[in-house]
């Protein structure tokens, strides 16, 4: 079978799995002819005042939370160096994955509701941004279009924050609780997709289940933590499984408790002094409020937010069956290149590639996740610790990654794969 053959049998696969079909070309048609008048006073209006718009992903919670903080430091950026205010609308998705998120962005950010007008609105934006090379919008493209800009985020002020008296609500819920608000916590979050499939049970999720990691490895790292004095909390919703310890009252499993709700979400993830996670969900909080990340079970290894400063990850394992070996990010990359499965998107593949290729995905160890974690408190911790520079190890393992213009003139990588999940594998600095 040629290579052609091959990418037309999976775009026709791929097309099949999707779980959200794409608009209609009448419809987009219909859209942009709707909306086309509004552009002509904002065009005129140029010289004046510069009028965008931005879609804001309200459906999933990391969307929306760390693709507007980010949009927003381009915007604090350019309106710095334009020396001038911009006018941003941003236009709303119809479902809302956190309802006090939301509340928070109409403080800081003009929205519109979400209508045919104001969808007809975007589509219309993002056609004449193209026909006419002007720039109209604020977005990302892609899936993964965020990744170039995370940058930002290293020197530009949070926006999304909670007020005062909602973060005395906060503490006040807390206490009732009997936590100790004196002692400092860490936020875990294990990632499957019983929230998906509660939210959205009409559509099929399997494609991204390899994603996904069993919550009991994170247990280890947790009471490690917590004869440090630190609190974890478990955060997520329509979690099946329960999340404790034996040994600790300092692990808590709040995803599963009777006083969850948004607002609590927002507080702790927004005050942890790192967030650990398998890059899912509300750890977007942390990332928007500029907080250390420690990444686990990271199961899309070109995926890596490697400009965050603070930022330790370790991946999954791919072994290949073919060749009895790990795959290290950059043969993972070449091995889905060669095979067709990456021509329309070179970051992630979905379960049932995986299968073809012959991979099989193997979870981090327990042991290896709280090593990430006793890192990164040694590095939040110990002053002999050096918090800024990579070693040779570490700036070799970059050098291995496939070769991205934006990326690599944008910003350089910061962010530290674990060290003794370097030394263990030293296959990944192939």
């Amino acid at each position: 079978m040629n290579r052609d053959k091959k990418k037309q049998e999976f775009k026709a696969y791929y097309n099949r799995s999707k779980p959200i079909t794409k608009p209609t070309y009448s419809k987009i048609i219909l859209k942009i002819a709707i909306a086309f008048w509004v552009f002509i006073p904002i065009l005129l209006l140029r010289p004046f005042k510069k009028i965008f718009v931005a879609p804001l992903q309200t459906g999933r919670i990391g969307h929306f939370i760390m693709d507007t903080e980010i949009l927003l430091a381009q915007i604090y950026v350019d309106q710095t160096k334009a020396r001038k205010n911009f006018l941003v609308i941003w236009i709303p998705e119809s479902q809302v994955s956190n309802h006090y998120a939301y509340e928070i962005w109409k403080r800081k950010i003009k929205i519109v509701p979400s209508n045919f007008f104001t969808e007809a609105v975007l589509v219309a934006a993002i056609y004449l941004e193209k026909v006419l090379e002007i720039k109209l919008t604020y977005r990302f493209i892609g899936w993964d279009g965020y990744l170039p800009y995370v940058h930002l985020l290293e020197d530009t002020p949070t926006v999304f924050s909670m007020s005062y008296e909602e973060e005395q609500d906060c503490i006040r819920t807390l206490e009732i609780n009997g936590i100790d608000i004196n002692k400092k916590w860490v936020c875990i979050l294990g990632r499957d997709n019983t929230y998906l499939n509660h939210r959205y049970p009409d559509l099929h999720w399997d494609y991204n289940s390899y994603r996904n990691s069993n919550v009991e490895t994170y247990k280890m790292a947790a009471e490690y933590l917590a004869k440090e004095g630190i609190i974890t909390f478990r955060m997520g919703l329509n979690h099946k499984n329960t999340f404790s310890s034996d040994s600790s009252n300092l692990v808590i499993d709040y995803a599963n408790s009777s006083w969850r709700n948004e607002k609590l979400d927002i507080y702790l993830a927004s005050n942890c002094i790192f967030f650990l996670s398998s890059a899912t969900g509300i750890d977007a909080v942390a990332i928007a409020k500029r907080k250390p990340l420690v990444w686990v079970n990271q199961a899309q290894p070109l995926h890596v937010l490697r400009s965050k400063r603070n930022h330790i990850f370790i991946t999954k394992y791919f072994y290949f069956e073919e060749e009895d070996k790990y795959l290290s990010p950059s043969n993972f990359f070449k091995l889905g290149t060669e095979k067709g499965f990456t021509v329309d998107n070179p970051i992630h593949l979905r379960s049932q590639d995986f299968a073809k290729l012959g991979i099989r995905i193997i979870d981090n160890s327990e042991i290896e996740i709280k090593d990430a974690v006793s890192e990164m408190y040694e590095l939040l911790t110990k002053a002999d610790v050096n918090k800024s520079e990579l070693d040779n190890d570490q700036l070799q393992f970059w050098r291995t990654f496939p070769r991205d213009n934006k990326l690599d003139n944008l910003s350089p990588p910061r962010a530290r794969i674990g060290t003794n999940f370097l030394k263990k594998n030293p296959w990944l600095l192939t």
